[in-house]
């Protein structure tokens, strides 16, 4: 019998002895990543339009790089602003040794799109809109964009605004915005007038991670015209001009999953703001709104949501100013702008308002875009500055609703059918009780 080269005990055979005498060695891994070496030459191809000073800002952090791995992260990071701003559609980075010793970086690039024209379908505040939008990318070759907005509505007669948006030292997360704007709308579903709005403004906006700052000068004049036959005598105390000029700054902290059927994450905005360098508005506003969303078992969503404003003016606030609460995307159970000061059929809107909500989202077998839905919300809307003693009674006699009823959810719009049941209201409050649809980005 043949001799036997097994090792029952689980080791090495003779053809693993054999076969490893011939094996080739593996050569060895080694990191380069923290040798010195710095940028010598820069190149970029793929791209048609493109600033030398635009350049520069972008290839600061890559140029001040001391080791291998500093040039290629920061190289990939310039590659990333290039794409986030619109001057590539893609930016592939290739770095190789150069014939001085130091390393050359080469971008090689599809170029992005320089024109784009779209049309959509918007909602909010109770209203549907066309719009046409035309926007025009990397202007200058330092990924600046122009876009341009005309809109119609089932209230706006007319609406169009401009933004020429310019990023500050090639950092998409921070940019400074002038816009203009005009609309033209038709109040008399809540009160017999128009509005026509025109406005001028410069923002600077700063984004880092999920928290935004905006500062913003705006030169607004508004006029309240078209007074219908029924106006009443407090909606004709307010029509005419006014021309708003002030400075207004907003803080957002947003780290919901999504701004529509959020599942988790929370939402913290602020906005201050003060009126008077000119102008015929002297006035101070904040306003503040927060959210929190978390799961509570799995398919079940608790949200807690809340709202609230305050206005200071010099003499009577202007009607464009003020506050306006009711709706199905803020206090359910109520007609649009059907919470708060009233004088006949006009809503004529308050200085302070807060509105709180809670909801309940559950699973449905079967139906994975559909969620059921159980709220409750309050709120309350008051002109203080005309009547102090309302303070009380602001604060304690909240109009509220509850109900039940069906979420959509879309990436892009959120779409809900409640029944509503109203168990709370001030005098002169306007009722939605039974079915009432909503459709709206974001809701209390």
């Amino acid at each position: 019998m043949a001799d036997s080269y097994e090792d029952s005990g689980g080791g090495m055979t003779a053809r693993d002895i054999f076969s490893g005498a011939f094996r080739k060695p593996q050569a060895p891994v080694v990191d380069i990543g923290g040798q010195a070496a710095r940028v010598g030459k820069f190149s970029i191809s793929g791209v048609s339009r493109i600033r030398a000073g635009f350049l520069n800002d972008l290839l600061q952090r890559t140029f001040a790089a001391t080791t291998v791995k500093q040039v290629a992260d920061e190289a990939r990071e310039a590659a990333g602003r290039l794409q986030a701003l619109g001057v590539a559609k893609q930016a592939v980075v290739e770095v190789d040794a150069g014939s001085d010793g130091r390393l050359d970086v080469h971008f090689r690039c599809v170029d992005g799109s320089r024109f784009a024209v779209r049309t959509g379908v918007d909602v909010g505040g109770a209203e549907g809109t066309a719009s046409i939008v035309a926007r025009m990318g990397n202007v200058w070759g330092g990924g600046e964009s122009l876009e341009a907005n005309y809109a119609r509505g089932t209230q706006t007669a007319a609406a169009f605004r401009a933004v020429l948006a310019v990023p500050l030292a090639a950092d998409p997360q921070r940019r400074v915005e002038l816009s203009a704007s005009q609309a033209s709308t038709d109040c008399r579903p809540y009160a017999a007038h128009d509005e026509l709005r025109r406005a001028l403004s410069a923002a600077v906006v700063r984004r880092r991670g999920c928290t935004q700052h905006e500062l913003a000068y705006a030169l607004a004049w508004r006029e309240v015209r078209g007074l219908g036959h029924a106006a009443s005598p407090s909606l004709r105390a307010l029509a005419g001009h006014s021309v708003k000029s002030g400075f207004a700054y907003t803080c957002t902290r947003d780290d919901r999953d999504s701004q529509t059927v959020p599942t988790r994450g929370s939402l913290v905005r602020a906005v201050a703001e003060v009126a008077g360098l000119g102008g015929s508005v002297r006035l101070a506003k904040a306003q503040v709104e927060l959210q929190a969303n978390r799961a509570v078992a799995p398919g079940y969503v608790l949200a807690v949501g809340a709202q609230a404003g305050a206005l200071w003016a010099e003499g009577r606030p202007a009607l464009a100013d003020r506050f306006f609460l009711g709706g199905a995307h803020s206090v359910r159970g109520f007609e649009y702008r059907g919470i708060g000061p009233r004088d006949g059929s006009d809503s004529v809107g308050g200085d302070a308002f807060y509105a709180v909500g809670l909801s309940l989202l559950t699973p449905l077998p079967h139906v994975d875009a559909l969620r059921g839905h159980v709220w409750a919300n309050a709120g309350q809307c008051a002109l203080l500055g005309a009547n102090a003693g309302q303070l009380a009674r602001f604060v304690t006699s909240p109009s509220a609703a509850v109900g039940v009823g069906l979420v959509y959810r879309h990436s892009m719009v959120r779409a809900e059918v409640s029944w509503c049941v109203p168990v709370a209201a001030a005098h002169g409050d306007r009722l939605r009780a039974g079915v009432q649809f909503g459709l709206e980005f974001q809701f209390l």
